[in-house]
């Protein structure tokens, strides 16, 4: 039988309970640092434009996976839903709880009145062929426009930094 798999918003009562899953699946990740990133997604910047995170939660109410959106204003389709720190970790299931993850984020599109999605992932995400991780591609994704990526050097006092350096796996934020 097969497991039911439930998306659910995280909210400010249930940022606790996801820094766990979010620890395992980037080491390093401090709980400070998680509740400064979290707590800004969870605060819509306007009505119309409403941003959080969205978690897969299994029956127990354990977490398989999460990501970041937002609602944004788009040039050539009105409203875009934006979706990244994608965390899909390799567990028994995995299609599945992919298959929940996008049918999540398409759900919320659908809901906001979005004319697509964009779907944004970091270094070390798992990548077929066609450049996409392998679960998007047989979902009808596909690879649009290019993103670019350079680190700054960490100058001291920089503001939000506070000395914190999160240890990047070779899977990435993204966990693909």
């Amino acid at each position: 039988m097969a497991e039911t798999l439930t998306a659910r918003f995280l909210d400010r009562s249930t940022i606790d309970k996801a820094y766990p899953f979010v620890r395992n699946v980037v080491p390093g990740m401090t709980a400070a640092r998680w509740m400064r990133f979290v707590r800004l997604h969870l605060v819509a910047r306007s009505p119309h434009r409403p941003r959080g995170v969205m978690t897969i939660q299994n029956a127990a109410g354990c977490i398989l996976s999460l990501f970041a959106f937002e609602v944004r204003a788009d040039l050539i389709e009105s409203r875009i839903l934006c979706i990244d720190h994608i965390m899909v970790p390799n567990l028994p299931g995995r299609g599945a709880i992919w298959a929940s993850t996008i049918g999540a984020a398409e759900q919320l599109a659908e809901i906001n009145g979005c004319g697509a999605i964009r779907v944004e992932f970091g270094d070390g995400s798992e990548h077929s062929e066609g450049d996409l991780p392998i679960p998007l591609g047989g979902m009808g994704y596909t690879r649009s426009g290019v993103r670019a990526f350079k680190r700054l050097e960490a100058k001291s006092g920089r503001a939000g930094d506070d000395g914190e350096r999160v240890a990047h796996s070779p899977r990435g934020l993204s966990d693909a």
